[in-house]
């Protein structure tokens, strides 16, 4: 008997070719986009945009910025030269992954330890910070690749001035240094710090927006809020197959309106659906971590409405364009992990390849992120998500002006 279901159950599988496809076929393409992804985030592919601004325009510092530009890990933005104020609102808008600026009142870059402030400026997003300290790993790299001379020069100045003399007495007052050196290593140890190395005393970091845990949590917050909203939105869409297998289409049908009443009532459903489910989480995120909510609630409103729009236009393009509760449920849930793995809701997308990156903008998970982005931790006006807003809004009610199309092919069944 067990192998009889069996049969019928493959026999079933196999003339479904929808299902077959779905099966086989689209998995292969997830593992594609996954494993591309990945291999970009586990930094064999990864390239960090930098923003460069030169005010000093000195020998040393157009060797340090060559010496970057060879850099494989590294895109530099020097094309045109930039002023300070164009790489910090680069940054800040996220068309730079982290700044560099050469600071014109800075000490020079070949000296590690005087007095004044550090010669280089990197500018990092604090949702990005990792760019900026994969950008100080490799600006330490090139320091020694190009400035070699400067380098050496500058160990000889750190030696002359904290072991400074060169006569029989050396080696006690070296050892004493070196003594002295290990204690402040193992005092850093134990209070759970690290040591700033003269290196390090060339670098300053300046983060575009002070409260960086509120940052953090914004983006995040919009990732998984979008992540779910599609998931949920896929969910609800589902039950308009469910209904007509069932036979509770055709009372529907009967009723005044026809299809397209039925389609448009699930469409608000699953858009008011999509603003409560998004809403909630943000509203977590101010309670416990004082993202700053109410004071976005506008520009929030506006962007939360567009994206519950595109969940849900998607959702049912994507269920009526199906035949089976069984396709649409395994395409939808393929669609709606691509789009949120292209589009930076479970990897940031400055980590991935730059391939990887522009096809995130084909996905309504990108947009709708970016507009988040702009709401809460950059503080742009309403006028400065109207990009975004718009493609959320644009395919929402082109998903819902297909379902509708396509669902009428129901009312003949």
């Amino acid at each position: 008997m067990s192998l009889v279901v069996m049969h019928a159950m493959l026999l079933g599988f196999l003339r479904d070719r929808g299902a077959v496809v779905m099966a086989l076929v689209l998995p292969i393409a997830v593992f594609l986009v996954f494993a591309a992804i990945f291999a970009g985030a586990s930094g064999e592919q990864l390239r960090v945009t930098v923003a460069v601004a030169d005010e000093v325009r000195s020998d040393e510092s157009r060797r340090l910025l060559g010496a970057l530009a060879r850099d494989p890990a590294l895109s530099l933005r020097p094309s045109d030269p930039l002023s300070t104020t164009e790489v910090r609102r680069l940054v800040r808008q996220g068309s730079a992954d982290a700044g560099l600026i050469v600071r014109r009142n800075g000490r020079a870059l070949d000296d590690l330890t005087g007095p004044g402030p550090a010669p280089l400026i990197i500018v990092t997003d604090p949702v990005r910070a990792v760019a900026a300290r994969v950008l100080a790993g490799q600006i330490q790299e090139a320091y020694f690749a190009a400035l070699s001379d400067v380098a050496l020069g500058g160990v000889a100045q750190l030696l002359s001035e904290g072991f400074v003399t060169l006569e029989p007495a050396q080696d006690e007052e070296l050892a004493s240094g070196l003594e002295a050196l290990r204690q402040a290593i193992l005092a850093a140890e134990r209070t759970g710090t690290a040591p700033v190395s003269a290196l390090e005393s060339l670098l300053e970091t300046e983060t575009t927006v002070p409260t960086v845990g509120r940052s953090h949590v914004a983006y995040y917050a919009g990732a998984v809020g979008i992540l779910f909203l599609l998931f949920a939105a896929v969910h609800g869409a589902l039950t308009l197959l469910e209904e007509r297998d069932a036979g509770l289409l055709d009372r529907l049908l009967a009723g005044p309106g026809g299809m397209d009443a039925v389609v448009a009532g699930k469409f608000l459903f699953l858009l008011v659906q999509g603003i409560v489910q998004v809403t909630v989480i943000f509203i977590l995120a101010w309670a416990l971590y004082g993202v700053d909510l109410p004071g976005h609630l506008g520009p929030y409103a506006v962007v939360t409405f567009a994206a519950a729009g595109a969940a849900a236009g998607l959702a049912l393009a994507i269920t009526t364009a199906c035949s089976s509760r069984r396709q649409a449920q395994t395409l939808a849930n393929v669609v709606v992990l691509i789009a949120s793995a292209v589009g930076g809701s479970m990897v940031p997308r400055f980590f991935m390849p730059p391939l990887i990156q522009q096809l995130g903008w084909l996905t309504p998970t990108a947009w709708a992120l970016e507009a988040y982005s702009s709401v809460f931790w950059r503080g742009d006006p309403l006028a400065r998500i109207a990009l975004p807003v718009v493609l959320l809004l644009a395919s929402g009610a082109l998903g819902l002006a297909i379902a509708r199309h396509l669902a009428r092919r129901f009312e003949t069944i």
